[in-house]
């Protein structure tokens, strides 16, 4: 998947009140999901003008482009030092960035989820 341009297809199909996740979204054979925290969903709210903004084209794929760069930031930190951050840690940098307000870990369907916060 190119990194600047997300399907049309794909955009419908996400729902940002669930889990977030990407085909290519996977390390070591692990799936990650991301959750958005109500802190987040409330600022993307403050970005749409529709009033579904959780259907709003715009907003969803301003999200899976923030998930996207944080998924990056995961994988390289995954291959750098061996792990994957934690509750705390902040992915993207310091100004903008997102932070792990909670991971969960579900073994029988080898999905990792991230639970973000501004």
């Amino acid at each position: 998947m190119d990194d600047n341009v997300l399907e049309k297809s794909n955009v419908e199909r996400i729902r940002i009140f669930e889990a977030i996740s990407q085909r290519d979204w996977v390390i070591k054979g692990w799936k990650i999901h991301f959750l958005l925290s109500e802190k987040k969903l409330h600022q993307a709210k403050q970005l749409s003008k529709l009033n579904k903004w959780y259907e709003d084209p715009l907003v969803i794929h301003n999200c899976v482009d923030r998930l996207q760069t944080c998924f990056k930031s995961i994988h390289k930190f995954y291959l750098t030092f061996g792990i994957l951050p934690q509750v705390g840690d902040r992915l993207f940098d310091e100004e903008s960035g997102l932070i792990v307000q909670d991971r969960a870990i579900d073994g029988d369907l080898m999905v990792i989820s991230f639970t973000l916060s501004p």
